[in-house]
Order: structure tokens, then sequence, then C-alpha cells
């Protein structure tokens, strides 16, 4: 009988553990840009941990065409929106939010989009990503989500041409990535805390071979890596180092 209760207080607790953050169903969302339209891109927040949880985000880094300078003609101005929790943020008139906090908690049993859209408001349509921080405040958790707005005429763009894996994850001494690459010619590996801030670099020689990375001396916690070529990212991933 004893036996039987400690199996399920270990099945009750392991359980918990589980449910102890938010869900995505991708951490990684795409949209193709079309002047005129607001197209968008989103990934399904849900919250599943038998509890409401407060959510805050906040911009990592950003390559969208904001209109930063306000309502004048020398700026950039894409239309631009990004939705999160219950709040939608547009740069009608000034540059994009890029930090604040869910109004409400999060529900528990709850799902939403959060979402960005793009129009290019008849400006030019190169590339663009909207990385951002979550932070789940109740249980102080974080996580990273990644929005792209691609040009029409180069859809291939969503990875440019690269096939990248990557293990394990979550890494204790070292993280292993393995890449293929076309259409680059100076590809670059380059490794970021979650609030961006470059902590590694690694040439890549050639257009296909692995990057062994020492996690020996990361503090336990998330992170990404980001394939790139003359500034631009080629493919952006995360991973937890955990020792």
């Amino acid at each position: 009988m004893i036996k039987n209760i400690l199996v399920l207080v270990s099945a009750i607790f392991i359980a918990q553990l589980g449910f102890s953050q938010l869900s995505f169903d991708t951490d990684t969302a795409t949209l193709v840009m079309e002047d005129g339209i607001a197209k968008k891109a989103k990934i399904v927040v849900s919250n599943s941990s038998g509890k409401d949880i407060t959510l805050r985000w906040s911009l990592i880094n950003s390559t969208l065409n904001d209109n930063t300078d306000g309502d004048s003609d020398v700026s950039n101005n894409w239309k631009l929106q990004f939705c999160e929790c219950n709040t939608c943020y547009s740069n009608d008139f000034s540059g994009l939010v890029t930090a604040a906090q869910c109004a409400d908690p999060m529900l528990d049993g709850s799902s939403v989009e959060w979402y960005i859209t793009v129009d290019p408001n008849g400006q030019s349509m190169q590339k663009g990503e909207w990385i951002i921080k979550v932070d789940n405040v109740t249980d102080n958790i974080t996580d990273t989500l990644v929005f792209y707005a691609l040009n029409p005429l180069a859809v291939s763009e969503i990875s440019f041409n690269a096939e990248v894996t990557s293990y394990p994850n979550p890494a204790s001494s070292e993280f292993i990535v393995n890449y293929e690459l076309t259409n680059v010619t100076t590809p670059i590996l380059n490794i970021y805390s979650i609030v961006g801030s470059k902590l590694a670099s690694y040439p890549l020689n050639s257009m296909a071979g692995s990057v062994n990375i020492n996690t020996r001396n990361l503090q336990n916690g998330m992170y990404f890596y980001s394939i790139e070529e003359k500034g631009k990212r080629v493919f952006t991933q995360k991973f937890n180092v955990v020792h």
C-alpha cells in the first residue's frame, strides 16, 4: 500500500514538472510579404500548467523596416503589428513597441496566437526578422520566439537553403551543430545569450560539416545559435544548457 502511494505521489510530482511552463506549437513562424496586404506569422501559445501565468516579453533583435522616425518621408515605413496575450501594438506613428507585460495573466487551459503582421507599404521587401524573449514570470522560465518576413521572390530564404541539425538539447558539456549550406560564401555561426549578447563565433570554412561547441563554462539556461551570412541570419535555433 505504501509503495503504491509513493508511486502515485511520484507520478503527480512528475506530471507537475511536465506542466511547469508554457508550450508553443512552433518556435519559428514565417510569412511571405505581399505589398498592400498585412500577412501574418503566428505562434500558438498554450497554458496547461494548472494555474494562471503572468507573461512578459522583450525584443532581442529586429531587422524589420520599422517606422522609428515617426510618420515622415524618410522613415522606413512598413506597416507592422505585433500581438501578444491580449494586446496588439502597431507602428502607425512611432517605432514598434519593444517590451511589455501581458495586461492580464494567461488563464490555465487557454491558448492564444502571438503574431506579427507585415505590409511592405510600397517599400522594398528584403528579408526581416523579429526575435523576442518570453518570460514566464510565475515560474521564472524563459523562452525565445522567432518571426520571419520573407521576400516573395526569394521564398527559399526561409532557411537560405540551410539544412541544420543540433544535439543534445539540453546540452551539458558539448553542443554539436551539423550543417549543409548553399548560396552562401562567408558563413559564421554565432552563439547568443537569451538577451541577445554575442558569446562566441565560429567561422564555417566549408559548406557542410559540424561545429562542436564547448558549453562547460556556460551557465544553466537558454541560448540560441545563428548561422549568418554577411550580417544576415541564415538559420536561428534555441538550445538549453543544463549541468
